[in-house]
């Protein structure tokens, strides 16, 4: 009985703290400010700035009166630093003037935590003002599930490995038993005693599959991610989409899609023209592939009605498979007018001095295109004037409340005037990632204007998988892979800066910027480049599970958009990173339980 109510009390104990957390919200501390030894003239305003809004200016976040005993709670954003600055406000005969009393510079507070900032003068005047913050209830660290996590999936990683090269060993050992049981079985039977067990050259070769599975893991890997961060990712910030310039794990794995999609059309264009598939067929599943890509986009879309109906006139027009069907269209047909060389030239040459360089040399039409996407954007966004509220032609900034407001409502420069322009204000994306951080307007993170950039990076993934089939090699393949890598890392850094705001063309998810897609695809060919070693070369690991969803990509993609609010998919859990991050993993655990059910299954979608 005692063991019951011991059981009935801890469970009632850990529902109140979790129901306190839940209220307590996600990344969120608690500052009271505490008025002790002075005496001023009027109201203290609070004014506070994250460091990582560039450029932008202070937001008042409470005020209080300048007297003795006075007190005030605000929240403080536990994800990065904060600087706080207290004003004191004085009125006299209808004029109002600023005094400031103190700056507290880069403050990093801990979630739940609770703070006390001690305002006091030892002479009454605010000349001598001091302000100290005192931590009084500190909180767990907020990160400790992602330790956590990382320790559990790396054991079960290691698990998995241990019982992976014991099957491996095994079943070659059976096979040798298997072997040797044949070959006395034939010399038993032999009339002369002995019999050639010798295989020929062709059997001792292990033909190998033509289907790389390092491709398959790329783009499973990058759609796990994906699924995992657009569920929320736990609720870190680093899982979450840059508010504007700079890189999270977020912003990775759309591009890498894009990537590894025109990775995959340099090996169907080269199998299409060694069959001599006619080109009017081509062209007319290229259209009807980019149609159903765009219209399943668009079906994605209307789900965001949340089980309501929702208005044709505020559907969003542009998204991700609307992206991906646009850059599919473009690089599609380019490689079915440019690239007859896969077969007549690349394949069949006989060495010449450019050798070496024949997957780039005889693509230099696709090449053309590419550099002409790339080029466009760049001159679109930095040199054509347009009329949105007197914004400067070329301004690339977020807008809101960045440089003091001066450009509020010029988001994404021209990138956003064009979408506004095309689709309607209406139509765009709504929920910026630059709304909490700038208090800025909606942006369209999949407009017209990026995707042309988008199209010069799936042609970086075209000359990936050109260099797949141009050579046979897997040292002359990753050597040139790692090439481009160093090449695009250099150029990418060039072009920010290296550095997330100081740069000529800073990193932007949300613009798509050039550098943005050059860096992208250079940690793509550095990642493309470790995976095909060892999973392709060396056998050190077969790909799964992560090559199950890449092999349905489509099919789970969409299947996650559209049924993430159903149970057993999703479900309600306290408002804490623990139970979000388990919920988010469980999640994507799901879509790739499902997509190795229909790999055994030998069931594939495509469009």
């Amino acid at each position: 009985m005692n063991k019951a109510k011991y059981l009935l009390l801890l469970l009632t104990l850990t529902a109140v703290s979790c129901h306190h957390h839940d209220e307590m919200g996600i990344d969120i501390a608690f500052l009271e400010i505490n008025i002790r030894e002075y005496h001023g003239k009027g109201n203290i305003s609070v004014l506070a700035q994250n460091t990582d809004c560039y450029q932008c200016s202070y937001v008042e976040i409470g005020t209080l009166p300048a007297t003795n005993g006075d007190a005030i709670n605000v929240t403080l954003y536990a994800n990065h630093t904060t600087v706080i600055k207290l004003v004191e406000i004085e009125k006299n005969e209808n004029k109002s003037s600023s005094v400031p009393l103190c700056t507290l510079q880069s403050i990093l507070v801990q979630e739940h935590a609770f703070y006390k900032l001690i305002v006091r003068s030892p002479d009454d005047t605010i000349h001598n003002v001091s302000c100290q913050i005192i931590p009084y209830v500190s909180s767990e660290d907020a990160y400790l599930p992602i330790l956590f996590l990382f320790v559990t999936l790396t054991g079960l990683a290691l698990v998995w490995t241990v019982v992976w090269i014991l099957f491996k060993k095994l079943y070659r050992y059976r096979r040798w038993q298997f072997a040797n049981f044949s070959n006395n079985e034939q010399l038993v039977q032999s009339d002369l005693g002995s019999t050639n067990t010798t295989p020929s050259e062709g059997e001792l070769q292990i033909r190998k599959p033509t289907r790389l599975a390092s491709l398959d893991t790329f783009r499973g890997l990058s759609l796990t991610i994906m699924i995992f961060v657009n569920y929320g990712g736990g609720k870190y910030w680093f899982f979450a989409h840059s508010s504007w310039n700079g890189l999270t794990v977020a912003d990775l794995v759309f591009p890498w899609f894009v990537f590894i999609m025109g990775t995959a059309l340099a090996f169907v264009f080269s199998s299409h023209h060694r069959k001599g598939k006619s080109k009017w067929r081509l062209f007319v599943q290229i259209i009807v592939r980019s149609i159903k890509l765009f219209v399943l986009g668009l079906m994605v879309n209307s789900t965001s009605g949340r089980g309501h109906p929702i208005k044709l006139s505020e559907l969003r027009i542009p998204g991700v498979l609307q992206r991906f069907s646009l850059t599919y269209l473009i690089v599609a047909l380019t490689e079915l007018i440019c690239s007859s060389g896969y077969t007549r030239q690349v394949l069949n040459e006989e060495p010449r001095w450019y050798h070496r360089l024949r997957d780039v040399i005889h693509f230099w039409p696709s090449w053309l295109v590419a550099m002409t996407c790339l080029v466009l954007q760049i001159v679109i966004t930095f040199a054509v004037p347009y009329d949105m509220d007197g914004c400067p032609t070329g301004y690339i900034g977020p807008g809101g409340i960045s440089k003091e407001g001066e450009y509020f409502n010029c988001t994404g420069g021209i990138a956003k005037y064009i979408d506004t322009a095309v689709f309607g204000k209406r139509h765009i994306y709504q929920h910026g990632t630059c709304k909490n951080l700038y208090q800025c307007h909606s942006m369209e993170p999949e407009g017209l204007l990026g995707t042309l950039n988008s199209i010069f990076l799936c042609f970086l993934g075209v000359q990936a998988g050109r260099i797949l089939v141009a050579y046979e090699c897997p040292k002359a393949r990753v050597t040139r892979w790692l090439i481009w890598s160093f090449l695009l890392g250099g150029i990418g850094a060039l072009l920010c800066g290296a550095s997330q705001n100081e740069g000529w063309i800073p990193v932007n998810k949300n613009l798509w910027s050039a550098s943005y897609v050059i860096i992208m695809a250079s940690m793509a060919f550095l990642l493309l480049s470790f995976l095909y070693v060892i999973i392709d070369v060396k056998e050190l690991w077969s790909g799964a599970p992560l090559k199950y969803p890449g092999m349905n990509s489509i099919f789970v993609y969409v299947g996650s958009e559209t049924l993430e609010d159903l149970v057993p998919i999703s479900f309600y859990v306290v408002h804490t990173h623990l139970a979000q991050l388990f919920l988010n993993l469980w999640s994507t655990t799901f879509w790739v339980l499902v997509s190795a059910y229909m790999y055994y299954k030998n069931l594939f979608v495509s469009v």
